[in-house]
């Protein structure tokens, strides 16, 4: 593949992609009415994002398809052994965990503005067919069509054209957290992006980077769900309890560990 397309040519790819389900996407939130008056997203806003989201792997499959490269190939789809995955799922509770005390510390900083209210809104729907459409759209089609595009493809393009496993993560990285289009959570989603990268590059498949980003933005979605309830089982004096965050970070270390003895046998 490093012989197919230049590294402009593959971020460019990568950007079609972003701005092409962006714009499929605003056609069907335009619907909604809420856009304008601020009231709760409507069902029109939980369908752009769905289509949105399911459209964002289309112009990449297109492109391959048209160069007639292996998707299995081209995209890191290679299976993993039962050991990688439980050492996957290790290292994400681990690393929620441990990503949930890096927030309250950013937000102890710098406090999250007030349209994070609207972001809440969002994220909790009033109706079912809502709700069901923002789960599958944030649970499953986001990590899935984000990880093939990123990981799967611009990562692991970068690792050959550049022959820096290091250089390909970061930069892959950073393009993945801009896309986000979030200044406050640029740093979380950069590193999030970084340890996403590291377990695909260290697998040698992007199965494995699906299924952190399953994890982190399903148990997210949850923690938004249980709102107070949660807080109440999971903080002590402000910060995640102790007891808990010693545990994500032994779980995240020995997930770490586990995926390094599997690649190395």
């Amino acid at each position: 593949m490093n012989r197919t397309l230049s590294v402009p040519f593959a971020f460019w790819i990568v950007l079609l992609s972003v701005f092409s389900a962006l714009i499929i996407a605003s056609i069907f939130s335009a619907l909604d009415p809420s856009i304008l008056d601020g009231s709760t997203p409507g069902l029109s806003t939980y369908i752009s994002m769905f289509v949105g989201q399911a459209f964002l792997i289309v112009p990449l499959l297109i492109f391959l398809n048209h160069k007639q490269l292996s998707i299995i190939e081209s995209l890191r789809l290679n299976t993993i052994s039962k050991q990688v995955i439980i050492a996957t799922i290790l290292f994400s509770i681990g690393a929620m965990i441990i990503a949930d005390e890096i927030n309250i510390l950013v937000d102890m900083v710098i406090p999250a503005p007030d349209s994070f209210l609207q972001l809440e809104a969002l994220l909790t729907p009033d109706n079912p067919i809502s709700m069901f459409l923002l789960i599958i759209t944030i649970v499953l089609l986001a990590p899935i069509g984000e990880e093939l595009l990123f990981r799967g493809f611009l990562q692991k393009y970068l690792e050959i054209a550049w022959g820096d496993i290091t250089k390909a993560i970061l930069l892959s990285s950073l393009f993945f957290a801009a896309i986000h289009f979030n200044p406050y959570w640029l740093i979380q989603i950069y590193l999030l992006g970084v340890l996403l990268g590291y377990i695909a590059w260290q697998t040698q498949s992007v199965v494995s980077s699906i299924i952190f980003h399953v994890i982190i933005n399903a148990s997210s979605l949850l923690f938004t769900f249980l709102g107070e309830s949660a807080e109440s089982a999971l903080i002590w004096r402000g910060h995640i309890n102790p007891i808990i965050l010693l545990l994500g970070t032994y779980l995240f270390w020995i997930g770490l560990k586990q995926m390094k003895i599997v690649r190395v046998v």
